[in-house]
């Protein structure tokens, strides 16, 4: 009899709850096969490039791309990545744990705050809307910022509700969290510090917390953890630290579009559609019920609501437009939209046929969500690069081997990040007689005439292999390996 009670559903759910299910699944879905594929150009390849430079002894204060000094963002992401490094090696698996241990993390944040705020059925609800959101399995197998930036964003926003509880202390989380939100992501760290001051005036609560000393305290603290990086590297490097970290990735990004990342202002729209379908169907819906019922003073705070606003209209408002800016709204809009489902759940207490109709139709949206989500990820999902197999067979044996490795190409531009990550060696992008046309930053595109690089002793280089023969009157091309469309030889002028 006690066996039968001990295996009863119900005690086994008592002792280990559904979240704890939904937090595994997350570990399962972020983890498995992490590591497939080469890293991507631009931002993954870049973070795991600058995090394997501190790891082979560059610095941890002075971040550094290509072994020179990188003011691009702040170094949260990249110090830990490099301790991952450290302990089991440089590889693709550990450049992208990071983020998905913070999707981890961050389906257990959203069941609490859901919890806190709407109840415990919307927190579980809202994991699961989350878990099958597109976008968020995603980026948090991505290895770059945005999921983490997330992380603590939400972390601090939980804690701002249980300020709303009563207890002041958790000032001192809020603004920690802000504060480690600053340092994954600089300006985009200011998300979570500006929602919470706005939702203090929505909430009517602005003055109680300016007389609050743990409010301050907290802002004390907040500083302590983000301000000695940056005074240090101001200090260090002046006008090129600021032109850098805010002039260009901050007010250029905010003003003009830059790195040819043009869209319309529907953009996020389509991004919205994109990656939390079929949930976006119910957005403006679960939106507007929250407004109505925060005006009827039916709810908590607004905190959540003034997030999503915030995130969404203001990357609308910057010309410069990437999907991955609005990831911090999703948990936010999970929570909406949960909330939203277990309040017409609940009105229809005395309707079975209606609770049933929304039982079955939230179901059949979880499983659309899941099968979209895993779709999607399938489709999406790219084999290695042949640039990246190929730049494997010139990697550096030592540090001490910087000769670089040229890369060709007049029609299609090749991108730096990820044949330097896989070579060990600094790179050259050249050209024959025309440069290719770039609106990319000039740091990572940059080309040269290959008669100005290659000289009589014999370089590594990969090249189209149309290539080979057009440059065969000129150079000695001994070709080592081929990968689709591309080779890897050595090559050097003629005498």
């Amino acid at each position: 009899m006690n066996l039968a009670k001990s295996l009863s559903p119900k005690r086994f759910f008592q002792k280990f709850p559904p979240v704890l299910f939904l937090i595994l699944i997350a570990a399962f879905a972020l983890l498995w096969k992490l590591g497939a594929g080469s890293l991507a150009a631009w931002d993954e390849a870049i973070y795991a490039q600058v995090s394997k430079e501190i790891a082979l002894g560059e610095g941890w204060l002075t971040l550094h791309w290509e072994f020179a000094p990188w003011f691009e963002k702040p170094p949260l992401l990249m110090w830990m990545t490099a301790i991952l490094y450290r302990v089991f090696g440089v590889s693709e698996f550990w450049a992208r744990v990071p983020s998905a241990l913070s999707g981890v993390a961050l389906v257990g944040v959203t069941y609490l705050t859901g919890k806190l705020a709407y109840g415990k059925r919307v927190g579980l609800l809202a994991a699961v809307v989350l878990l099958t959101c597109y976008h968020f399995l995603s980026f948090s197998r991505f290895g770059t910022m945005e999921v983490m930036l997330t992380l603590f964003t939400y972390l601090a926003l939980y804690a701002y509700l249980r300020v709303w509880e009563g207890n002041q202390k958790w000032w001192y989380v809020v603004w920690s969290a802000c504060a480690l939100a600053l340092m994954v992501k600089g300006a985009g760290g200011m998300i979570a510090p500006a929602a919470i001051v706005l939702a203090l005036i929505f909430d009517k609560r602005f003055k109680a917390a300016m007389r609050s000393r743990h409010f301050w305290q907290g802002c004390l603290l907040a500083l302590l953890i983000a301000a000695p990086w940056h005074v240090l590297m101001y200090a260090l490097y002046g006008r090129a630290f600021i032109d850098e970290y805010i002039g260009y990735h901050v007010i250029a990004r905010s003003t003009s579009t830059i790195e040819g990342n043009a869209s319309g202002y529907f953009y996020f729209v389509g991004k919205l559609v994109d990656g939390f379908f079929p949930w976006c169907l119910l957005v403006p819906f679960a939106v507007f019920s929250d407004i109505r019922k925060k005006l009827k003073g039916q709810t908590r705070s607004w905190v959540l609501l003034i997030l999503s606003a915030l995130v969404f209209g203001l990357y609308t408002v910057i010309p410069t437009r990437r999907p991955w800016y609005i990831v911090p709204m999703y948990p936010a809009l999970a929570i909406l939209i949960a909330a939203l489902v277990v309040s017409l759940y609940q009105a229809y207490q005395s309707r079975p046929v209606y609770r049933r109709t929304i039982a079955i139709a939230s179901v059949i949206l979880i499983i659309v969500g899941g099968l979209y989500s895993f779709v999607s990820l399938y489709l999406n999902h790219k084999p290695e690069e042949p640039v990246a197999r190929l730049a494997r067979l010139a990697q550096s044996a030592n540090s001490n081997d910087r000769d670089p490795l040229v890369l060709f190409s007049e029609t299609e531009y090749f991108y730096a990040q990820v044949p330097l990550f896989y070579s060990n060696r600094p790179v050259r992008q050249t050209y024959a007689s025309s440069a290719p046309a770039s609106e990319d930053a000039k740091r990572y595109v940059s080309y040269e005439k290959l008669a100005d690089v290659i000289e009589d002793s014999e370089e590594r280089i990969i090249l189209h292999r149309d290539d080979v023969q057009r440059l065969a009157a000129s150079y000695d091309i001994r070709v080592l390996a081929e990968a689709d469309s591309l080779v890897y030889a050595m090559i050097k002028r003629k005498p």
